[in-house]
C-alpha cells in the first residue's frame, strides 16, 4: 500500500537539525546572532561575547514538547558588578530553550515564511552554565535574558526563510503554520524539524510524528512534502472533471490522514467520438510503483442504431509517474492499450446469429469475425478518448508541473511518490 507521511497536512518541509546547524552558523557569520554585547542594566555590565550558537530540535528541558527547540552559546567576557569584575571562565555556555515560531512576509513582492526561536516567549528558559559553580552566575543570567528579550532585535533569532515564490497554488499554506520535531534518539544530529500546513480541509493534522516512519532517509537532509490527498483532491480532480466534461461532484474522494486517497467516478460519462464511447468507471490513486495510477472502465458501440443489441466493453489503466529534469518537476504519462471484448445482448445474439450465419458458417465464426473486426476498431477509438494524454498535458502545464522556485538555493536532487510527493531538496549553505 501507498505510504502516507504527512499526518494529515497537505505541505510538510522538513530538514535535520545537521543542516538547521549549518545555516544557523552562516546567519551568525551575517551578524543575525550579536557576537559582541556591551549591555548596562541597573548598575550591572556584562561586557563580553557569544560564539556560534548550536541547535537541539530534542531538548531535554521541553518536557515531550514536539514544538520546541533549544540553542546553546559559548559566552565569554566579564561581569561587573559594584566595582568588582568577574571572569568568565572558559567553556561556558548559555543554553536557551523556547518554542518556534514563523512569521509571514513579502519580500521584494516575494512570499515567504520566516522562521524563529522565540526568545522572548514565555516559555522561554535561560541557563547560564559554568564550571566551577559562581555565585554571580544568576546576576549574569539575568542581564543576558534582559538583553536578548528586551534589547536585542524584539527577541527573536532568527533562523531561516522559505521563499514560496512559484509554489503552485494548490500548495500554498493557508491559515497557520506549525512546527513539529522528530527526535532520533540514536543520532541526535539526524532529528527533523518539520514545518506543517493545511491547505484542503481546514482542519489539522497531528503534529506527533514521533511514531512515525523517517521524514528523511540517511543521505538526505532536506525534503518538500505534498500530501497525497492534496495531489488527487487538489490538482488531478480537478482536471480530470473539466477534461471528462463533468462535475467535481461526479467523483468520490475516499481516505484519510493515514489511509491513501483515492479519487473514483460514480457516474458515467459520454465521450466524443464516432461509436457514441461512455466512460462507466474510473478509479485514481497511488501505486506501489510511485504513480498516479488510473484504472478505467468504458462501453462503446460498434453501430449506434444497433446498440441495444451490441456493445464492446473495454478495461485499461493509465499511469502518471512524476519526473525531475534538470529543475522541472512534471508528471510522465503511459497510456497503454486498453483490452476490450464484444458483448451481446440475447435479442442480438438471434438477430446477428440469423443474418450471418450463412455467410459464416457457423455462429462462432460470426462472434469470431465480430470480435476480429469490429473490437480493433472501438478499442482504438475508445483508447483515444480516454487515455488521459490531453489530461496529463494539462496536469503539465497547471498544477503538478512547475519550475522549482528555489533552484540556486536549494536546488532538486530528486522526486518520488510512495505515496505522498516527496521533493529532496539540497539547500546551499
Amino acid at each position: 500500500m501507498a505510504t502516507v507521511m504527512t499526518q494529515g497536512w497537505d505541505l510538510v518541509a522538513v530538514a535535520t537539525q545537521t543542516l538547521l546547524n549549518e545555516l544557523i552558523e552562516v546567519a551568525y557569520n551575517d551578524n543575525l546572532f550579536p557576537s559582541n554585547v556591551n549591555t548596562t542594566i541597573s548598575g550591572i555590565t556584562f561586557d563580553g561575547s557569544f560564539g556560534v550558537p548550536t541547535t537541539n530540535l530534542n531538548p531535554s528541558q521541553s518536557s515531550g514538547t514536539n514544538s520546541m527547540a533549544s540553542i546553546e552559546v559559548p559566552i565569554s567576557g566579564t561581569l561587573t558588578s559594584s566595582g568588582i569584575s568577574h571572569t568568565i571562565p572558559p567553556d561556558s555556555t548559555l543554553l536557551i530553550v523556547s518554542n518556534l515560531s514563523y512569521v509571514s512576509i513579502t519580500l521584494d513582492g516575494t512570499s515567504a515564511v520566516r522562521l524563529y526561536l522565540d526568545l522572548a516567549s514565555q516559555l522561554a528558559t535561560y541557563t547560564v552554565s559554568i564550571q566551577p559553580p559562581q555565585g554571580w552566575v544568576a546576576m549574569l543570567n539575568g542581564i543576558i535574558q534582559y538583553y536578548l528579550q528586551n534589547l536585542y532585535t524584539g527577541g527573536s533569532y532568527y533562523l531561516g526563510t522559505v521563499n514560496m515564490e512559484g509554489v503552485p497554488a494548490a500548495v500554498l499554506p493557508t491559515g497557520s503554520v506549525h512546527f513539529a520535531t522528530q527526535p532520533n534518539t540514536s543520532d541526535a544530529s539526524s532529528n527533523i524539524l518539520a514545518m506543517v500546513a493545511n491547505t484542503s480541509t481546514g482542519s489539522p493534522g497531528t503534529l506527533n510524528f514521533s511514531g512515525g516512519p523517517a521524514l528523511l532517509p540517511s543521505d538526505q537532509n532536506a525534503a518538500l512534502y505534498i500530501s497525497n490527498r492534496c495531489i488527487l483532491n487538489n490538482m488531478l480532480l480537478p482536471v480530470l472533471a473539466t477534461q471528462l466534461n463533468t462535475a467535481a461532484s461526479s467523483f468520490t474522494v475516499t481516505g484519510n490522514s493515514s489511509t491513501p486517497y483515492n479519487v473514483s467516478l460514480n457516474t458515467s460519462v459520454n465521450l466524443d467520438g464516432e461509436y457514441d464511447p461512455k466512460l462507466t468507471s474510473m478509479n485514481n490513486y497511488v501505486n506501489n510503483s510511485g504513480q498516479i495510477q488510473s484504472d478505467y472502465g468504458a462501453v462503446g458501440y460498434p453501430i449506434s442504431a444497433f446498440s441495444s443489441l451490441i456493445w464492446i466493453n473495454v478495461s485499461g489503466h493509465i499511469y502518471l509517474t512524476p519526473t525531475l529534469s534538470g529543475q522541472t518537476i512534471s508528471f510522465d504519462v503511459d497510456a497503454p492499450s486498453g483490452s476490450g471484448s464484444a458483448a451481446l445482448s440475447a435479442g442480438g445474439w438471434a438477430i446477428v446469429g440469423a443474418l450471418i450465419i450463412a455467410t459464416f458458417g457457423t455462429l462462432g465464426a460470426c462472434v469470431a469475425a465480430v470480435v476480429a473486426i469490429v473490437v480493433p476498431i472501438v478499442v482504438t477509438q475508445l483508447k483515444f478518448n480516454i487515455s488521459m494524454s490531453q489530461v496529463g498535458a494539462n496536469i503539465g502545464s497547471a498544477s503538478t508541473s512547475f519550475n522549482w522556485p528555489a533552484a540556486t538555493i536549494a536546488p532538486l536532487t530528486s522526486v518520488t511518490l510512495p505515496g505522498d510527493l516527496i521533493l529532496y531538496v539540497d539547500p546551499q549553505v
